[in-house]
Parts: structure tokens; C-alpha cells; sequence
């Protein structure tokens, strides 16, 4: 039967702007999207990551460009809004995968440590969405996926600055998927498992972690980036349009709550 509902869904020419965009998981977002005809927004602090992905996604037949922007300063937040706009229009995606982790004990942790990364981590997001959230309500088409963690759900031992923001992003998708609902703009997020990038490879190597992989993960392996930009795809698809304020957790059957 037919319905008469629009199940939309992202179409070349569209816009996707990732946050974090030189790293495992963004530079993977990015040439996903890219490939599958978008304009992808590279945004990174560091020029050189940002440039080699920008480079992928044109090596690869897609279009992109490359904006510079510490994330833990509105200011170059503001200033990164108005050079996507102009350059590209407004975003039918925005991925907010860029984050922080520094390290310690709460009794250790220092303010600044603990500031800076809810800057980045949650106050960004916001930022974002509410800066180019007006022109995504305008338009009636659009998607947000935060990048969370399962440190959100089950807390982390010298990490409670990250644990505390990706709570928070939890509870920034749902309650931006309520306000958005009606004007067609969905919101979801991806809850990563224990992945191949430069995060868990802090403290291990590449061999331990697959190890851990192994022996801890039921589908017996580690995710890798293309894992979680599979995921993003579907959910910018026509087949994810009635999908909003949902986490979905990619990692390879871990269970996250009891």
C-alpha cells in the first residue's frame, strides 16, 4: 500500500560535515561519504590528518575540503560553521566523532583536563548542531550522529571526564531527536566497541588488541573504522527514515548493560 510518506534519504550532492575528520573513525566517515557522491566538510585540528583525508576522498573521485578548527574553542567552531556554508551549503549529515581523552583518577584529574574535555566532547556537538540546526529545520531533511561510547553506559576508571561526556552526548541525541522530529531532521548515535584506532592503541599494541579481540569480543575480533562508517551510511539511508533518538551499539556482540 502506498502510504504516501517520503522516506528520504542522503543523495550525491548533499553535505556531510565530520568533526575529527583525521582520524580513524572520521577519515573513514569521510570516504564512505565521499564515494557515495556527497560533499564531505573535513573538519580537524591537525592540518596535515585533515589534508590526507581530503586527499583520500579526491583520490577516490569524491569532493571535499579541509577546515582547520580546534573544537575546544566556540569561536573557531562559529568561524568553521560559516566556511561550510559558504563553501558547500547547508549539511544533510553531521558527525560529531571528534573527541578527547585525558587520563586520570578523579581525585588526580585536573580542572582543566576535565574542561576541556567536555568542550570538546559535548559543548561542541551543541554548538554545532545549534549553529547549523536552523538552516537543517529549513530545509525539512536531515541527520545528526554522535559518536558515543560505551564508557557513557558503564563508566571508566581514569576517565570520568570521557565517561561523563559521552553520557552526555547520550542524552543530547534524545532529547535532539524529540525537538527535530517534527521538522523531519533525525538524530541517532553509534556506541563504537573496542575498535582498530589510535585511542585503545595508547596503552597496547596492535598485536594485544587483536588478542583481546579474540578472547573477549563473541564475534571473536576488534571492530575496525569501515565497521562504524557502514553503520553511518545505513543510518543516512532511505531504509534508516524512521529511525531517530536510537544508540546503536557496534561491537561485536559485548554486551554493554546487565
Amino acid at each position: 500500500m502506498d502510504d504516501g510518506i517520503v522516506r528520504d534519504g542522503i543523495k550525491p550532492g548533499d553535505v556531510v560535515v565530520v568533526t575529527g575528520a583525521g582520524g580513524g573513525f572520521g577519515r573513514a566517515f569521510c570516504n564512505r561519504f565521499g564515494r557515495a557522491g556527497a560533499k564531505v566538510a573535513a573538519w580537524e585540528i591537525n592540518p596535515q590528518a585533515g589534508a590526507e583525508t581530503v586527499a583520500q576522498v579526491k583520490a577516490a573521485g569524491g569532493e571535499a575540503q579541509f577546515f582547520q578548527v580546534d573544537l575546544s574553542d566556540a569561536s573557531q567552531i562559529a568561524k568553521a560553521v560559516e566556511q561550510t556554508l559558504a563553501a558547500f551549503g547547508a549539511p544533510y549529515v553531521i558527525i560529531n566523532n571528534a573527541s578527547i581523552y585525558p587520563r586520570a583518577t578523579v581525585i588526580d584529574m585536573k580542572v582543566e583536563d576535565w574542561e576541556r574535555t567536555l568542550k570538546v566532547n559535548i559543548t561542541a556537538p551543541f554548538l554545532i548542531v545549534r549553529a547549523f540546526g536552523p538552516h537543517m529545520l529549513k530545509q525539512k531533511r536531515g541527520l545528526v550522529i554522535n559518536i558515543a561510547s560505551g564508557r557513557g553506559v558503564e563508566g571508566a576508571p581514569r576517565g570520568a571526564n570521557y565517561a561523563a561526556s559521552k553520557a552526555a552526548i547520550l542524552s543530547l541525541t534524545k532529547t535532539l531527536a524529540l525537538e527535530w522530529a517534527p521538522h523531519n531532521v533525525r538524530v541517532n548515535a553509534i556506541i563504537p566497541g573496542v575498535s582498530m584506532t589510535a585511542q585503545p592503541l595508547e596503552n597496547t599494541t596492535p598485536e594485544e588488541l587483536l588478542a583481546r579481540g579474540k578472547k573477549e569480543i563473541p564475534l571473536g575480533r576488534v571492530g575496525y573504522p569501515d565497521d562504524m562508517a557502514g553503520l553511518a551510511a545505513f543510518m543516512a539511508s532511505s531504509d534508516a527514515a524512521y529511525m531517530t533518538g536510537q544508540a546503536v551499539a557496534m561491537n561485536g556482540g559485548r554486551v554493554l548493560v546487565p
